[in-house]
């Protein structure tokens, strides 16, 4: 019981920083920046499973819904959805390959903005697709995987070092 609650505080903290970063930049600058949250929750994903995914991908979206949205529970959803999928590579877990949690975060972001896309302008029938990919879905996706190039093995070593359990004597449905 400790210890999910110590990883639920530590997870709760990095979410935190990381929208609080994301919001800071999003105010502060005209051009596209990292998701950061997308990042979290596709790494935590990849390395923790699906549900720990989803989970932590529906505080990121609920997050991304309160401080930019207009609508609650549109990104969350998204969100959860993303990390559902990042979560199904939990099996292809290797320490020392960056390319994997890099394509994973860079799929995930794509997929966020295409349904983000979908349902936030085809709905209201504003169909420049192109030059919403070039402008916006693009950058994010390059600036997103360089920066999950970046923090990588600090979330590696975090999750190795504090968030594993003994696994011995654990049943896992993941």
């Amino acid at each position: 019981m400790k210890h999910r609650l110590f990883n639920a505080l530590i997870t709760g903290i990095i979410i935190i920083f990381a929208c609080s970063i994301q919001s800071f930049m999003a105010e502060k600058s005209n051009i596209v920046t990292p998701n950061l949250l997308m990042m979290v929750t596709s790494i935590f994903g990849y390395m923790r499973g699906r549900n720990y995914g989803m989970l932590t991908g529906f505080v990121c979206g609920l997050f991304v819904d309160v401080m930019f949205g207009d609508v609650i529970g549109l990104c969350a959803l998204i969100y959860m959805i993303a990390g559902y999928f990042a979560g199904l590579f939990r099996r292809m877990f290797y320490s020392d390959k960056v390319f994997m949690p890099m394509s994973i975060v860079f799929i995930c972001d794509f997929i966020y903005n295409i349904l983000f896309y979908i349902i936030r302008f085809v709905l209201r029938n504003k169909l420049d697709f192109l030059y919403y990919l070039r402008k916006v879905i693009v950058p994010e996706m390059v600036i997103t995987a360089f920066v999950a190039l970046i923090l990588y093995k600090a979330f590696y070593v975090l999750n190795e070092k504090y968030l594993n359990e003994k696994q011995e004597s654990l049943i896992s449905f993941d």
